[in-house]
């Protein structure tokens, strides 16, 4: 039977091609030109010309395939029960449906391969071989006057889900681009930091890399080649490589990779929280915290300064003298206890090894007024309950620059990274660190990456890698019981670190870009999320914007705090406390806020390690049919029970909030309730924060109030 259809499709094509090769002549290896005229028109006309493959199938799931440049054969066609990939061959292009209301929801509009002579498109498909799962095509790709073949590959991997891939075989391409129409959908993801609107990316036109001096912040830099969109799907690129992302610019969105192949998957939902879980199981899951990093952490910026002679500070239960660093990180432990503010964890930033920068020997430095005893420092905070982190950076000085130098590991430049990408300087940098691990350090802050370190187009992967690198260190060692947070990382770095976003300002300005940059994040699948409580840069943070800062934080996954000179919350020199509220009293209710939130966060936190939805989660994102929510930043849920709804503007007494559709309990009065889809206006004195929980909600808490 496999014979006859093979036959009656050859006698076909002979009486529609003019042509005399036989089928015998018209093999595999022939491709179509468009400069060959094999036909007999008249000179210098070109007729429809045919190049041919049959395959007689061997597999009840192959076809037989007609390849043509005709644009009178039936497109391919890949369908499942949800969705439709239609792929026209002449011109090349392709549109998925969504089955249930057989609207376009993704169409392809332009196909770019970077060669080495130029830049060349995709006009026309050939080919083209369909089983029930993939389709198969060779790709025409032409500049000017000149072509050359490309390749793609759709695969239907689930339902829901397609993998594109587009390989060139006969030149190697150098930057792969694919574009697609906008209809006018919202996106979300992509960067950390707001590219478009607020939350929205509409307008974005960035490369996928670190970068700096943004308003308000410098270096939220975590980054996914993943977005989801408010039409019901997402897009995840598979890559390491240099990026770039326009979105909804002139009607078009794109991305483009710098490789010699993309691979990409178009996810659909329909809901969020599918599009969601979909990526998870593709680029995830995110790393689920040991229970003690969802406490408060507390750190300096330079535990050096602050003491004796230049300050006159006593540990309040030893009753010594502050005059080392060591001292000071023992007494940022005793003073969170005394207080009885709940905390977990502190780390030390640089400088604190020996060396110029405070970095590269890795040591801490023995001088009395640094770090005489470091491991008994250890053991002190250990005995007190306190894990203790440290500050590191893939940048090189002082025993990590001579040593990387003489074996070739590094980089160029001025403190140049470590080539992490070969695999004696990864074991070698994780060594390196070792040295910290067997000391009982339990985890670091990753600084850096993003600042010339390497070249650009290493950056992703040397990022990802060196991350990796040392969580397996730590894990080894310590098995889960370690947290690790950066500020620059790399899509699946999610499996290895938690996120801070960089150095804040300390203004309202830098607390609202805190938020937008906490639910970036989400959209992205970093969950554990926090931000320098109080703001890094600039000036010390007023009473009122620590204030207001250290509500948002116990929202976060991951409450971190920053005290130092001019800014040590239970300092008399740095904050009046003979007010009510003061500062104290401030601190220490929302450290036990967000301690006694514990079983509901790691809840949360679990939920988004196995499914993907985020914690800190935008509101459209659980109510899409909301058209006032696309865009709105300055309130969120928590899990999904509670609406938070922090005060970002500098002497507000009282602020408005949207109540999504739903009924929504006053958690601050815990007796109101409120009918959703309106908006309310509620009273906001510095030591409250407008809360909401969904009615018949339960929130798991610890009751314990320490």
């Amino acid at each position: 039977m496999q014979k006859v259809i093979v036959m009656i499709l050859i006698v076909a094509l002979l009486i529609n091609c003019a042509g005399t090769a036989s089928a015998q002549e018209i093999t595999d290896a022939e491709k179509y030109n468009p400069d060959n005229s094999n036909s007999n028109t008249t000179s210098g006309e070109k007729g429809p010309q045919v190049r041919v493959r049959f395959e007689v199938a061997q597999e009840a799931n192959d076809v037989v395939t007609l390849v043509t440049n005709d644009s009178s054969v039936d497109d391919a066609i890949l369908e499942s029960n949800v969705l439709r990939l239609e792929v026209s061959t002449n011109p090349y292009s392709f549109k998925i449906i969504e089955k249930a209301t057989s609207e376009i929801f993704l169409s392809q509009s332009r196909t770019t391969f970077k060669l080495p002579d130029d830049t060349y498109t995709a006009v026309s498909a050939y080919y083209v071989t369909e089983t029930p799962s993939t389709i198969d095509a060779d790709l025409l790709l032409t500049h000017n006057e000149k072509s050359t073949t490309g390749h793609v590959k759709f695969s239907l991997q689930g339902p829901g889900l397609i993998r594109v891939h587009l390989t060139c075989e006969e030149q190697e391409p150098s930057n792969i681009k694919e574009e697609f129409n906008d209809y006018g959908e919202h996106y979300y993801g992509i960067w950390e930091y707001p590219q478009g609107g607020n939350i929205d990316n509409r307008g974005a036109d960035r490369d996928l890399l670190g970068f700096g001096n943004t308003p308000h912040t410098n270096y939220a830099n975590a980054r996914a080649p993943f977005y989801v969109t408010s039409d019901k799907y997402g897009i995840y690129a598979k890559s390491l490589a240099k990026g770039h992302y326009t979105v909804a610019v002139n009607s078009k969105t794109s991305f483009d990779f710098d490789e010699g192949s993309l691979e990409y998957y178009v996810i659909y939902g329909p809901s969020y929280e599918e599009i969601f879980s979909t990526y998870n199981q593709l680029a995830g899951p995110a790393r689920m915290p040991p229970d003690w990093a969802f406490d408060s952490i507390w750190w300096r910026d330079d535990d050096h300064r602050d003491i004796y002679p230049q300050a006159t500070h006593r540990d309040i239960i030893e009753d010594r003298q502050i005059d080392s660093a060591q001292d000071n990180v023992e007494a940022t432990a005793n003073y969170l206890q005394y207080y009885r503010i709940p905390a977990s964890a502190i780390w030390i930033d640089r400088p604190f090894t020996s060396g110029t920068w405070g970095w590269g020997n890795m040591d801490f430095n023995p001088a009395d007024d640094w770090f005489p005893e470091s491991q008994a420092m250890i053991k002190y905070l250990d005995a007190r309950g306190y894990k203790l982190l440290l500050w590191i950076t893939n940048r090189c000085e002082n025993q990590l620059l001579t040593e990387g130098k003489a074996a070739g590991y590094l980089f160029t430049g001025n403190r140049p990274a470590a080539d992490v990408r070969r695999p004696e300087t990864y074991d070698w940098f994780k060594d390196k660190l070792d040295a910290f691990v067997n000391m009982g350090v339990k985890g670091y802050k990753i600084d850096r990456g993003h600042e010339g370190e390497q070249p650009d187009s290493a950056e992703n992967e040397v990022v990802y890698l060196f991350r990796e690198l040392a969580a397996k260190g730590q894990a080894e060692q310590n098995g889960d019981d370690f947290l690790i947070h950066a500020r620059n990382c790399y899509d699946m770095n999610r499996k290895h670190v938690s996120v801070w976003n960089g150095d804040t300002k300390s203004d309202f300005g830098g607390l609202a870009v805190s938020i937008k940059n906490g639910l970036q994040c989400g959209a992205i699948n970093y969950p554990h999320y926090g931000s320098d409580t109080g703001g890094y840069q600039s000036d010390h943070p007023s009473k009122e914007l620590f204030a207001r800062w250290l509500q948002f934080s116990t929202y976060c996954t991951m409450m971190e705090i920053l005290i130092d000179t001019d800014r040590t919350v239970w300092y008399d020199e740095d904050f009046e406390h003979d007010e009510d509220p003061n500062l104290i009293d401030i601190a220490r209710r929302q450290c036990r806020d967000h301690h006694d939130l514990i079983p509901y966060t790691k809840s949360c936190m679990f939920a988004a390690h196995q499914g993907g939805m985020p914690v800190m989660r935008q509101l459209i994102f659980a109510f899409p049919d909301d058209d006032n929510l696309y865009d709105m930043w300055d309130e969120y849920l928590y899990g999904p029970e509670i609406l938070v709804a922090p005060v970002v503007t500098s002497g507000a007494t009282s602020r408005d909030v949207y109540l999504p559709k739903g009924k929504w309990l006053d958690y601050n009065d815990k007796s109101t309730v409120y009918t959703g889809a309106q908006t309310i206006t509620t009273s906001t004195p510095l030591n409250v924060i407008p809360i909401f929980v969904r009615a018949g909600a339960i929130i798991r808490r610890t009751g314990n109030r320490i």
